[in-house]
């Protein structure tokens, strides 16, 4: 940890230089400066909102070897083929795929053929093509070349050495099978008659051997040989050629019609970091912010209950159903004068407020409303903090009979609906059942999240800090191998400032849409957080992560391919990538690099875990505020560049993230790993000449395709004439 904690010093000495930074900014340049890099051609793009990982989708078993399944290979495909807008800051990829535009580049590229050495070559060929008369033994002088006469001889020296190699190999054998003992003197006895037996017969076989390579150099060096065929392939067009190659024969093809191609991410178990030190506690939202969302289930159930009461109304007065529905109506009229009454002592509650509140009080076993949170009453009714303790006191024993009233009801009202249920389907009104089934399951399931919700009030109740919540609260529990941990702070003011960074959507990036990681939410939440950023320039944001660079491989990708376009013509009007020679990033770099084929490349991800993001004021905090922030994560939204989930269920463990409010703070856990952005290297400067233009035309130091074939052919028709005429030329 003492070399993450120098980090941490050196940034925020960094922040404490440049106190006029954007929140935006600022992230940026952790991130930076903690994971670093020596490469001047390699930038970071930060992605707004991040991009949510699934542990799952990417995990096998690789500490017993399993190989990689290939739904692994096409998600870590997916995740990293992806291309980008040369930016610092991003609202998402381009749409294109790294395979596809790499492709398009490669076809855009002919190479140069350099004439001076295409003449040089031209020699060389010559001269192995020479007609070379040779005499090999067999009483006939064949007329070969040069190069048929050496590859035959040649050949003939590399079975001499093997048939050599092969006899002494088979005495070793010999004499393995004779002395078989693993001992000390049968090592002796078998060395020793190999030694007798080698004296004996090496010289006749080492001569043989030599003979074959004075035949061979006389004819020819294998040295030069090798010389010669290195010249003859060098040349920019193999590489153009071989990446063609390899790109076309290693895309393997999806079910979805596309293609895969395979990569290989660094550290390889990097799908086992992405776990989450948060424990169960951590996680457990506070009462008042469950509260707020057992008031959403509460308004849901009261309007199922109402749509079912209706086909209640539709059951004849028979005997069988008749005591039910007198006990539903019986307890429903009790519940609603119960209600009555505490909406006489309270005129400003309504019916759900009420409900809520009966419901928290039996969540927490408490048998007095004056034991309910503070907190958690200011979050149901909305008033002033100040103003609590007379609400509960106006309130008193009323609720306590709203309480037992609402539970008998509850019981009633599922015998009712039991009743209908039956009645429908003995009397053949499949219609009317058709209709209340779903309104049953819908209630069942409201019924069972309230239930839920409620155990979770309870546990918070007795789980709850017993103290305020301090600048610690954000850093990770553990920081594991491989990660460097962040601890950022901030102001609410500065998360409202432009960023000086150059996005592709900048205009989307900031205000209320950034405070919300870019998602939407609703107009209530915009105008708390607007009033917020206007009026709470004293609010201070903690944000505490882990952070990790994984490292991208593909084997079939060459990129240095495009460090050879000076020695190559472009065929198409588009560049590849800018032909200026810049040094460092700008927007007049990001600019001309977008109006390019393939202008950067992602090399490796940021992947950050144990998010935790604190709003805290030196007062007490805006009820709207937390609330915004509350049920913005509870429907699965994101806050700046961290996303969440897009769950449209309104309970929270549907969502990836859990909400904490206390007086004066709101902290957000994101229980997701996550990637922050990507780091993407500019390709090579494109220094190419347009075949069509009046440079390529005029350049006499390069040939093109076409006069590369007429000499070749001329040079060929040229050997045929020696050849036949068996003229030797040496």
């Amino acid at each position: 940890m003492g070399y993450e904690q120098d980090k941490l010093m050196t940034v925020k000495d960094l922040q404490e230089d440049a106190p006029n930074q954007s929140f935006a900014d600022k992230l940026y340049e952790q991130i930076t400066s903690v994971i670093g890099g020596n490469n001047a051609q390699q930038f970071f793009c930060m992605s707004l909102p991040g991009t949510l990982i699934d542990a799952s989708q990417y995990t096998y078993d690789i500490e017993n070897n399993e190989p990689k399944p290939a739904y692994v290979r096409a998600n870590e495909s997916k995740l990293v083929n992806k291309l980008f807008d040369a930016c610092q800051m991003t609202a998402s990829d381009n749409g294109r795929h790294l395979s596809t535009q790499f492709k398009t580049a490669l076809d855009m590229l002919t190479p140069k053929l350099n004439s001076m050495l295409f003449e040089a070559k031209n020699k060389l060929r010559e001269v192995l093509m020479t007609p070379y008369p040779y005499n090999f033994g067999d009483g006939k002088q064949d007329v070969l070349t040069l190069e048929q006469v050496f590859y035959r001889l040649y050949s003939e020296y590399v079975n001499t050495k093997q048939v050599w190699a092969e006899k002494q190999v088979a005495k070793k054998n010999e004499l393995a099978k004779k002395y078989p003992e693993n001992t000390a003197e049968a090592y002796k006895r078998r060395n020793n008659e190999f030694l007798d037996w080698y004296e004996i017969t090496a010289e006749a076989e080492v001569l043989g051997v030599e003979e074959k390579l004075g035949k061979v150099l006389g004819v020819f060096s294998p040295g030069d040989m090798e010389i010669i065929n290195g010249i003859l392939d060098s040349g920019v067009g193999r590489e153009i050629a071989e990446a063609r190659s390899t790109i076309a024969n290693v895309g393997k093809m999806n079910p979805d019609g596309g293609h895969v191609y395979p990569v290989q991410l660094y550290p390889e178990n990097w799908f086992s970091l992405l776990n989450t030190s948060f424990t169960p506690v951590d996680l457990l939202e506070s009462p008042a912010v469950l509260a707020q969302q057992l008031a959403i289930l509460v308004a849901q159930r009261s309007n199922i209950t109402s749509n079912i009461n209706s086909f209640l109304a539709i059951i004849p007065e028979e005997d069988e159903v008749k005591a039910l529905k007198a006990a539903y109506e019986a307890s429903d009229a009790a519940f609603k004068t119960a209600l009555a009454t505490l909406q006489e002592t309270y005129v400003n509650t309504t019916v759900d407020m009420l409900k809520t509140l009966v419901d928290v009080m039996a969540s927490q076993g408490l048998d007095d409303v004056k034991k309910v949170l503070p907190s958690t009453v200011v979050r149901i009714f909305g008033v002033e903090a100040d103003k609590v303790e007379a609400l509960l006191g106006k309130l008193g024993d009323s609720l306590k009979n709203c309480f037992a009233a609402q539970q008998d009801l509850i019981e009633k009202a599922q015998k009712a609906t039991n009743a209908a249920m039956r009645y429908f389907e003995e009397n053949n009104k499949l219609q009317f059942k058709s209709m209340l089934m779903p309104l049953q399951q819908q209630l069942e399931n409201t019924n069972q999240d309230i239930a839920a919700l409620k155990e979770k009030i309870g546990l918070a109740t007795l789980l709850q800090p017993t103290k305020e919540s301090s600048e610690n609260d954000v850093a990770p529990n553990h920081v594991p191998e491989n990660f460097t941990q962040i601890i950022l702070t901030s102001s609410l003011k500065e998360a409202n400032q432009a960023s000086s960074s150059y996005a592709s959507a900048s205009t989307s990036n900031y205000g209320v849409s950034f405070f919300f990681g870019g998602y939407s939410s609703s107009s209530s939440h915009k105008e708390a957080i607007n009033k917020a950023f206007s009026s709470s320039s004293d609010m201070s944001i903690q944000i505490g992560m882990s952070v990790a660079k994984v490292q991208i491989g593909r084997e079939w990708f060459n990129p240095g391919v495009f460090l050879l376009t000076e020695d190559m013509y472009n065929t198409s009007s588009k560049s590849i990538a800018p032909a200026k020679d810049y040094q460092g990033f700008s927007k007049e770099r990001f600019d001309e690099m977008n109006q390019c084929v393939f202008p950067c490349f992602p090399t490796a991800f940021i992947i950050a875990r144990d998010v935790t993001i604190k709003f805290t004021t030196a007062s007490a905090m805006s009820d709207s505020f937390a609330q915004s922030v509350e049920e913005h994560s509870s429907r699965g939204g994101g806050f700046f560049v961290f996303g969440g989930s897009r769950s449209s269920s309104s309970s929270s463990s549907q969502s990836n993230s859990s909400v904490q409010s206390s007086a004066n703070s709101v902290t957000v856990r994101f229980t997701n790993p996550q990637i922050l952005g990507y780091y993407l290297e500019a390709t090579a400067t494109d220094k190419s000449v347009r075949i069509n233009t009046t440079e390529a035309s005029s350049n006499t130091e390069f040939i093109s395709i076409f006069e590369f074939v007429t000499k070749f052919q001329e040079m060929l028709d040229d050997y045929n004439q020696k050849y036949n005429g068996h003229t030797l030329n040496l």
